[in-house]
Order: C-alpha cells, then sequence, then structure tokens
C-alpha cells in the first residue's frame, strides 16, 4: 500500500481561528479536539502549522473526512479552504471551497476511480489557475497553472518538473507540496520526520459526510 495524505490549506485566517473552527468542528461532530504532545505514529495526531493568514492541517492518517472538515472550515471562517489529499501514491488532487461551496478541483487522472469518464467530465477535474490566484491574494496564475496539466504516459517518461525550483516532477504525488509553497502553505513535517507546527489529539466520527 501506498502513501495516503490528506489536508487543509486555509487563506485568509490566522492559527488561532483555525484552531478555535477545529474545535467546534469536533464538538459538531461529537468527537475529541485538544493540544497535545503527539507524533504522527500516533493514529490521532492532528498538526497545525503556519504563519500569518495561511494555514495548513495535516489530518491524522485514518481521518477520511478530509472534505468535509474543509468544507466546513470555509464556511465557519468564511474563507477559501483547500482539501488536499495523495491518494496511494498515485497522484494529488484538491478541491476549493468558499463558503462551503466547491470552486474549483484538480486532478491529474480524473479517470483514475471510472474509467468511463467522458471527456466533459474529465474536463471539470482540469483546475483553474485564476479562480486559484483569486482565493490566493499575491499569487499570479503563471506561478501554478503548469501544476494542472493532465498526467499522461508521455509525461511519465519525461519526469519533468512544472517549474525550475520545484523540488519534484509531475508524476509525482509530492508535487502536491510544491503546490501548496506557492501559496504559502507549508507541509508540517521535514525531510527528516519532525513536526514543525502544533499537534493536537483529534478524533472524529467518519461517516463519508461531505461533498
Amino acid at each position: 500500500m501506498g502513501l495516503f495524505l490528506s489536508m487543509s490549506g486555509v487563506i485568509g485566517k490566522d492559527v488561532a481561528a483555525v484552531q478555535a473552527a477545529l474545535a467546534a468542528y469536533a464538538v459538531e461532530k461529537e468527537g475529541e479536539f485538544g493540544e497535545a504532545e503527539r507524533t504522527t505514529d500516533d493514529d490521532d495526531c492532528l498538526v497545525l502549522a503556519g504563519e500569518g493568514d495561511r494555514v495548513s492541517i495535516l489530518y491524522p492518517y485514518e481521518f477520511f473526512d478530509w472534505d468535509a472538515a474543509s468544507q466546513y472550515l470555509s464556511r465557519a471562517l468564511d474563507t477559501p479552504v483547500f482539501s488536499l489529499h495523495i491518494h496511494d501514491e498515485d497522484l494529488w488532487m484538491y478541491l476549493l471551497f468558499r463558503k462551503g461551496q466547491v470552486i474549483d478541483s484538480f486532478n491529474p487522472t480524473p479517470d483514475y476511480w471510472d474509467e468511463s469518464l467522458s471527456e466533459k467530465e474529465m474536463a471539470e477535474w482540469a483546475g483553474d489557475a485564476k479562480v486559484v490566484a483569486e482565493a490566493a491574494p499575491g499569487l499570479d496564475p503563471d506561478e501554478i497553472e503548469k501544476y494542472l496539466i493532465r498526467w499522461d504516459d508521455a509525461l511519465f517518461d519525461e519526469e519533468r518538473k512544472a517549474y525550475e525550483d520545484d523540488e519534484f516532477p509531475a508524476p509525482d504525488c509530492w508535487q502536491m507540496l510544491d503546490f501548496m509553497k506557492k501559496l504559502g502553505l507549508t507541509y508540517p513535517i521535514t525531510a527528516d520526520g519532525e513536526i514543525e507546527g502544533a499537534t493536537f489529539r483529534f478524533v472524529c466520527e467518519t461517516k463519508g459526510e461531505g461533498v
């Protein structure tokens, strides 16, 4: 089994506001949320990190409602929120919420779960650099539009990077971190596995809710 990773990226609110919203979400779901010394080896470890008005949330490995949580945060905080996901090391993807509504979505292999999708249906996952830039003040669409491409066999042969200063090539699921960096969002785990952020005990029922 490959890597599974789920995150939210909040634009326009500080860590304190996001922490309060997460606590409210846990209460609504009859779960638990509290600051605690945890490691990412703990099944209930949530990591919260960020500076200024860009905040990243790394959810526990076994938390499956990252879309629903991101949707809730966008509504409760009245601000754009990305739901970011790496699936089985095969791809990375996002949903972008504003006021609880999806305003943009990206998946480089949109027919991953359903090969019968029409071109129109796959186009719905193409991502829109202008929409992303409007949601992230200070970002130029040109800085992220090269990430928003469909992966195909030719691309995998080349293993090219979208931008010269990127760390990861287009076919690599970790390209999500390069995308996040352009948005001003941090990934709160170093290459050595150290946590850079506050850790919390986060336990919520996963009911497959959401978008």
